[in-house]
């Protein structure tokens, strides 16, 4: 399978994740971070340019067995994966991960959610664990790679504006970053096989990694890049890479 573009920092593939992932090298990935589709069909009302449905998002697809694949190919023993949109129940088991726990995305504004209850949505979760090959060691909740920079579990990021967000599922920079450095050292590689517009890997680049991504739309690919070439340019300028 040939690049949608590569540079030495970055590698993003442009597809179907479940056809790439088997094609990639085994255990080359030092962190993995998916924020796969909401499975609901999502779209905007609220915007004059209404985004389309996102691949993937009929509530059809097996994103956790996915993402499980691409942690027992690619992501070496016990290292970090995080997913979002997941309790540790619902992902632990087909990912094998343990160590498990569940972390907060404070977006710091209220969604619009349900108008008729009281309460509207203001957090978004993320499972963090630890990749364990030994189902016996994960039934012992092992895992011995910890976070390098230890914090609480609760991230506080506002999400992008609504007139600045190029992909109906995009993830804020300031959210990421510390979820890089928590779990990685510099030049090592994360993976995102839901890319998006790539914001995992300009946080990657940013923090002094490489970034290897999937994305299955065109529109969202060619935006990624766009973002992926000026973070190149910002780390490199900066000596981080």
């Amino acid at each position: 399978m040939q690049p949608y573009y590569q540079t030495p920092l970055v590698t993003l593939y442009l597809g179907d994740c479940r056809d790439i992932i088997p094609t990639l090298p085994a255990r080359s990935v030092d962190l993995l971070i998916a924020d796969p589709p909401y499975g609901v069909n999502w779209q905007s009302g609220r915007r004059a340019d209404r985004f389309d449905a996102m691949d993937g998002d009929d509530g059809l697809t097996d994103w956790p067995a996915i993402i499980g694949d691409a942690t027992r190919r690619l992501l070496r023993n016990h290292r970090h994966a995080y997913v979002f949109g997941y309790t540790p129940d619902q992902i632990a088991k087909p990912c094998d991960l343990g160590a498990t726990a569940e972390l907060i995305w404070d977006k710091q504004h209220l969604g619009p959610g349900n108008l008729s209850v009281p309460w509207g949505p203001e957090h978004e979760r993320i499972t963090f664990g630890v990749y364990e090959w030994s189902a016996r060691n994960r039934e012992k909740g092992s895992g011995r790679l910890a976070a390098r920079l230890r914090q609480g579990s609760v991230i506080q990021a506002a999400r992008p504006n609504s007139g600045q967000v190029r992909h109906p599922d995009e993830k804020p920079v300031p959210l990421l970053l510390p979820i890089v450095e928590s779990s990685s050292l510099r030049g090592e590689v994360v993976f995102d096989p839901t890319a998006g517009v790539c914001s995992v890997g300009v946080a990657a680049l940013l923090a002094g990694r490489r970034f290897v991504g999937i994305e299955s739309e065109r529109r969202y690919a060619d935006l990624g890049v766009e973002r992926l070439r000026a973070a190149e340019q910002v780390a490199l300028m900066a000596g981080g890479l």
